[in-house]
Formats: C-alpha cells, sequence, structure tokens
C-alpha cells in the first residue's frame, strides 16, 4: 500500500525537480502553500527520504486526501 505524504520543495533547480518527479511519479503541480501530495510505493521510501537528507525537498508525514478537485490535509 502506497503511503500518503507531503513534499515541500526547497530547490529551485527545474531539471532536478523534474527528474524527481518522474523518478517517484509525483504530480506537475503545487498546493497554493508550495505542497506536493504524493503516493510513494514502499520500495521507493528510503531513496525518497535520501533525496530529502540531500536538500532537494522536505517531508511532511501528514495525511491527506482529495475531494473532487480539492486537497484536503489532516493532522490526524
Amino acid at each position: 500500500m502506497e503511503t500518503k505524504l507531503i513534499i515541500r520543495w526547497i530547490t529551485r533547480e527545474t531539471t532536478a525537480i523534474a527528474a524527481i518527479r518522474k523518478r517517484f511519479n509525483l504530480p506537475y503541480y503545487t498546493t497554493l502553500n508550495g505542497w506536493t501530495p504524493a503516493e510513494i510505493k514502499p520500495e521507493d521510501i528510503d531513496v525518497l527520504e535520501e533525496c530529502a537528507r540531500i536538500g532537494f525537498f522536505s517531508i511532511i508525514r501528514q495525511k491527506w486526501c482529495k475531494n473532487g478537485g480539492q486537497y484536503i490535509f489532516t493532522s490526524r
């Protein structure tokens, strides 16, 4: 089962962002607050965390759901 989490981009390098989005199948948009909701496969979590340690983005471990065209971020 995929893990739902949120990516907050730190880097502004467009080629790095595009490569990371392609590798982890992340959507090509962000919310108004600059977050990218993501569903990550269990086998990709370690690589994703390594990218975060390098400093491309930070991981916000917060659950979310999509209601139509609107994302709802929950704190539980």
